[in-house]
């Protein structure tokens, strides 16, 4: 999400008459986008803020993105400007006047802001796209979710989706443009086009205690889990019906929301890759239930199981927490059996980090730094590693159709397939092309194949 709304501040830059640098020391203005989903990551950015300030070049430093207001209120102090992407405006009134006030009073100059950036709603700006391959493409911003450790209701607030005649005029753009992967983001994409029929919990006014309003949200989301994907899939419906040569995703989904429809739809799908990253963030049905995940292990179960009889081929991730506040070792255990039953493609593991606002900040953080490092140094090494080997060695002899996106290091070609694996290309190949490979080689983190003939 981070990098597509960087390419959105982007394209406000350029109208300002700025381009990328090709290094800090040599930028006029560098631009940082916070998560503060993980206190490492707000760590990470008071770092950076520290090393641009003592710079020789003094540049301006600028830092939006996902920031919680205890961390504004720190973060403010290391960076000339903090801003939300809601308000795009703030950023705007910053460059006209503190760095390029003749932009604003010359109607003649051909870096002035164009009209179609003079909004609060930075979704509609036209990204500057990084690469010409790949894009992102976010349908909706915000969270109605309120999972006990996560920061984002707070950060980007409620859910808000994208008009559906916006996104789809975005994708043919794209097509015609010859971008061959386009990835749909949002933070529960499965919700595109619900509105909450719920008061704004959000606001100071209301009167109601933070356990009345933990209780509001689970009683909402046991109302509205029927029938959650009927717009989604009308617009996935809409998205594959558009003509040409691409791969198309969608990121991320949630298991409480995820159904048969929806699996339905990606089987029988044209564009759409047999690719899903489907969020666990535990394996143990009490710890679950205090993350406010509503779903069980089980019920997890059945959807891999659904996942992987209708579409045999489908690459399949997880987000996992290790240390979560009261996990004890048989519950990570229970984690580490599920995980092992099902054999994902790959697993981004983290360890918790209470973050102020959320419910589980209020809860004891029981699990030592040690012992989370400990829990994700297992998953990594001893359950991952061998799920990843074993999914991909079963594709060795095999001809797959990849994608061409980058040349590594070592000068050798890289593609991906559908499920997101990279493979180092033997053989001639072109940046943007798809192109069928046999597999020849496997390992934990990546394939070798030949260009097949």
């Amino acid at each position: 999400m981070n990098r597509s709304d960087a390419e959105r501040v982007a394209s406000v830059l350029n109208a300002h008459g700025f381009s990328l640098a090709s290094s800090e020391s040599e930028a006029d203005i560098i631009l940082a986008f916070a998560c503060s989903v993980r206190e490492k990551a707000v760590h990470k950015i008071l770092g950076l803020g520290n090393k641009w300030s003592k710079m020789k070049s003094k540049p301006k430093t600028i830092l939006t993105g996902c920031i919680l207001e205890q961390d504004r209120k720190k973060l403010g102090k290391k960076f000339n400007l903090v801003f939300d992407l809601n308000n795009i405006s703030v950023l705007e009134n910053f460059l006209n006047k503190s760095i390029c006030p003749n932009n604003l009073n010359n109607p003649k100059n051909p870096n002035r802001l164009k009209d179609d950036h003079k909004q609060t709603n930075y979704l509609n700006i036209q990204p500057n796209y990084i690469s010409k391959v790949s894009a992102y493409l976010p349908i909706m911003t915000g969270c109605d979710n309120y999972c006990s450790y996560c920061a984002v209701p707070y950060t980007r607030g409620r859910e808000v989706s994208r008009p559906e005649e916006d996104i789809l005029r975005e994708v043919e753009d794209l097509v015609k443009k010859g971008y061959k992967e386009i990835t749909l983001l949002g933070q529960n994409v499965n919700s595109y086009g619900i509105k909450s029929q719920i008061p704004n919990l959000n606001d100071q006014s209301n009167p109601k205690s933070k356990i009345q309003k933990e209780k509001d949200h689970n009683t909402y989301y046991l109302l509205h889990t029927t029938k959650t994907e009927s717009k989604f899939i009308n617009l996935l419906n809409k998205i594959d019906a558009i003509e040409g040569s691409h791969w198309i995703r969608f990121y991320a989904n949630h298991p409480k929301d995820f159904n048969d429809e929806l699996i339905d739809f990606l089987k029988n799908s044209k564009h759409f890759s047999h690719y899903i990253h489907l969020p666990l963030q535990s394996g143990d049905d009490e710890i679950l239930k205090k993350m406010n995940r509503h779903y069980t292990a089980e019920q997890y179960l059945e959807i891999i199981k659904k996942i992987r009889t209708e579409i045999p081929d489908c690459a399949i991730t997880t987000d996992i927490i290790v240390g979560f506040p009261g996990e004890t070792e048989k519950q990570f255990e229970n984690t580490v059996k599920l995980l092992e039953k099902i054999s994902f493609d790959m697993i981004f593991i983290s360890e918790y980090s209470p973050r102020s606002g959320t419910a589980a900040f209020q809860m004891d953080d029981g699990v030592s730094h040690e012992e989370k490092e400990r829990r994700k140094r297992f998953l990594n090494d001893e359950v991952l590693a061998r799920s990843v080997l074993a999914n991909n060695k079963k594709l060795v002899d095999k001809e797959v159709k990849i994608l061409v996106y980058k040349k590594d290091r070592k000068g050798f070609m890289v593609g991906k397939t559908e499920g997101l694996k990279d493979v180092r290309i033997e053989g001639t190949a072109k940046i943007g092309d798809f192109t069928n490979i046999k597999i020849v080689e496997a390992n934990s983190w990546g394939l070798r194949g030949n260009i097949h003939c």
